[in-house]
Order: structure tokens, then C-alpha cells, then sequence
């Protein structure tokens, strides 16, 4: 009997030193696929890492994650584009360099304020970059 009693509070302990979070392990960033055009040039002149903290009230807890944010010259116009960091190969391969992209999602044709359109970048080894405008300078 108490030997019972000594493996179910071991399992117990055991439950409460275990990490609180899932560990998942993601794919690799998606690869460009054959016949898709990428029409826009893009310069990158800068990149900084930041880390991006979002709430989640269902656990009262934050979700935190690395965040990369460009300065990126998009058609003749200064942009700040923002992207997940992807860890699953090691880091995303991003330099300040030319670049192609895409237009992946759009905003209605009346909206003259690029903010929040998705853009993909399609980088040197062929993987791709998804990236959110998130600011505008002159």
C-alpha cells in the first residue's frame, strides 16, 4: 500500500516541475513555389530584433516570441515590415540586401494607407519571408 501511495506522489511532483507549455517543434519556412512571380523589388537597409509580448486572458499569461522588423524600401517608398523569427533550422536568413517580392494579401482597392498589407519575400535560398507592413516614413 505504501508503496502505491509513494508512486502516485511521485507522479504528482513529477507533474509540477514539468514545463507549464507544450513544446512544438514547427516546420521551416515555407519554400517558394515554381511559377510564381515575385514583381516587387525590395531593399532591406535594416533589420532589428524584438521581442513581441501578446496577452492571452485565457491562461492570464503572455505569449512571447522574436519578432524581426525591417526597414525595407518597397517600389520607391520607405517602409517598416514586421515577421516572425523562425527557429525550427536555426534563424531566418535575412540581410540587408535587394530582394523579390509579392503582394500576398491586399487591402481593399479604395484604401490608399499600406498598413497592415502582407507582403512575401522570397530570400536567397528560395524560402519565404511573410511580412506585415507595420509603418510608413518619407
Amino acid at each position: 500500500m505504501r508503496l502505491c501511495v509513494a508512486a502516485v506522489l511521485l507522479i504528482f511532483c513529477c507533474s509540477t516541475i514539468a514545463p507549464a507549455q507544450k513544446t512544438r517543434y514547427g516546420q521551416g519556412p515555407p519554400k517558394a513555389k515554381a511559377g510564381v512571380n515575385y514583381p516587387v523589388k525590395v531593399h532591406v537597409s535594416g533589420i532589428h530584433l524584438r521581442i513581441d509580448c501578446t496577452p492571452n486572458r485565457s491562461v492570464q499569461a503572455s505569449t512571447c516570441a522574436n519578432v524581426i522588423y525591417a526597414d525595407a524600401m518597397l517600389d520607391g517608398r520607405k517602409f517598416e515590415l514586421m515577421g516572425s523569427q523562425i527557429w525550427s533550422r536555426g534563424p531566418i536568413r535575412l540581410t540587408p540586401a535587394d530582394y523579390q517580392a509579392r503582394l500576398f494579401k491586399a487591402h481593399s482597392a479604395t484604401s490608399q494607407n499600406p498598413i497592415g498589407e502582407e507582403y512575401e519575400l522570397l530570400l536567397p535560398d528560395q524560402t519565404i519571408w511573410r511580412c506585415t507592413v507595420t509603418g510608413i516614413s518619407e
